[in-house]
């Protein structure tokens, strides 16, 4: 099995997406999505994504050859897509099949791996233990995890805030974090070992210039993995729950989530969608590698299950009686944390233009042989998952497939 340079490959999951390409503006930009009526419950015996399940259309002939056309050109193997309209899953997809020149058809249940989207949930477990008065967000992370956490060039401190916007001086140093990997098995290393090793001054894998920024906490914008493998770290230290158990818990498991875990073994792998390429004319399957790491990344989730999570996002933070964050408190992470620093990037959401108008507020995702995107409009009335087990590539077609599946959505919210 051969796969490009993991820490390469995470790095283009920031670099490839459509916010970093857009122009940086001079002001700040908020979103308050309160789509959808907030008093609606689901029915008895209804979770809250079954309630918010519309009857499917079926996918004009049109849009299905625009989108088919597209993954042959940009070598895609499969592709399941989802559309949120008005704080409901309006439609959902599948496209191709689950290996390269093989496996099973892809469908709406399909469990890819989500790549950075994965931060999104990241973003909302801290936001959650601050909203309910556990954590403050401009708690120094030093104060919250067993090891010590400090910027070797600066005594400002590495917050909770400044890490959820890529604010907190930490660097991505890719000769440690490829060691962190594990190929087709979950890895052996605890989340709270490896921070620990790269985080503490007498870690093993600590390495003062590789590992932060040369400008400290809170003076630059630097797109940081390992800022939010911190941050899952944090949310495991204060509440004493791994952090896969926890945000399973007490945000995933109560939606209806029932395709989405962070391990591998909570999984059915023979259901889940390998991560590809291809390249020399040949399809190239990664496995189902999995990664120490995992907060800034690890998350698998099908379409149906992740446009879940966007529709309750969509209704300002809660799905049929199901509140994952208080409206205000999301609200306040959607908007741009650091505008002077990058004006594009809240407290791990982020804004992209798409299928033109003003931008989306969401999250991209890459790995070696994995796209992924989730996005809404500002006002929450229409939301965008794609979700590929290809690569980004040049981005072109999947950027023309979201194209033709928004402007499909506007008619559906029409």
């Amino acid at each position: 099995m051969t796969r490009p340079a993991p820490s390469v490959a995470r790095w283009l999951c920031f670099a490839t997406a459509a916010a970093c390409a857009a122009p940086r503006a001079p002001r700040r930009f908020e979103a308050r999505p309160a789509a959808g009526d907030p008093d609606a419950r689901p029915a008895a015996g209804q979770t809250p994504c079954e309630a918010a399940t519309r009857p499917w259309p079926a996918v004009p002939a049109s849009v299905e050859r625009r989108i088919e056309a597209q993954m042959r050109d940009g070598r895609l193997p499969g592709l399941a897509a989802c559309l949120v309209v008005d704080g409901d899953i309006a439609w959902c997809g599948g496209f191709g099949t689950t290996e390269g020149g093989g496996g099973d058809p892809v469908t709406p249940d399909t469990p890819f791996l989500l790549a950075s989207v994965s931060k999104l949930v990241t973003a909302t477990a801290v936001g959650r233990l601050a909203a309910d008065g556990a954590l403050d967000l401009d708690d120094d992370i030093d104060a919250i995890v067993p090891f010590r956490v400090e910027h070797p060039r600066s005594d400002a401190p590495i917050t909770l805030r400044r890490a959820l916007a890529h604010a907190g001086g930490v660097d991505d140093n890719g000769r440690v974090m490829d060691t962190y990997y594990a190929d087709d098995r979950d890895p052996r290393r605890a989340l709270l070992d490896i921070t620990e090793a790269y985080f503490d001054p007498s870690g093993d894998d600590h390495h003062p210039k590789a590992n932060f920024t040369p400008a400290g906490p809170g003076r630059v914008s630097r797109y940081s993995n390992m800022g939010y493998a911190l941050l899952g770290a944090a949310v495991e230290a204060h509440t004493g729950v791994d952090f896969a158990d926890w945000t399973e818990r007490e945000l995933l498991h109560p939606l209806g989530l029932t395709h989405t875990a962070w391990r591998l073994a909570d999984h059915d792998v023979s259901t889940l969608a390998e991560p590809t390429s291809h390249r020399d004319g040949e399809w190239k399957g990664h496995g189902h590698y999995t990664f120490a790491d995992y907060p800034n990344g690890g998350l698998r989730s099908s379409a149906r299950d992740t446009a879940c999570l966007l529709a309750a996002f969509a209704r300002g933070g809660s799905l049929y009686g199901q509140t994952v964050l208080p409206a205000e408190d999301l609200y306040g992470m959607m908007a741009s944390a650091y505008p002077g620093l990058d004006p594009f990037q809240g407290l791990g959401w982020g804004y992209s233009y798409m299928g033109g108008g003003p931008p989306w507020v969401g999250h991209s995702g890459g790995e070696a042989g994995v796209a992924t995107d989730a996005y809404l409009q500002q006002d929450g009335s229409l939301g965008i998952v794609v979700l590929t087990n290809g690569d980004w590539r040049t981005g072109r077609e999947i950027e023309e497939i979201e194209r033709v599946l928004i402007g499909w959505g506007r008619e559906l919210g029409g």
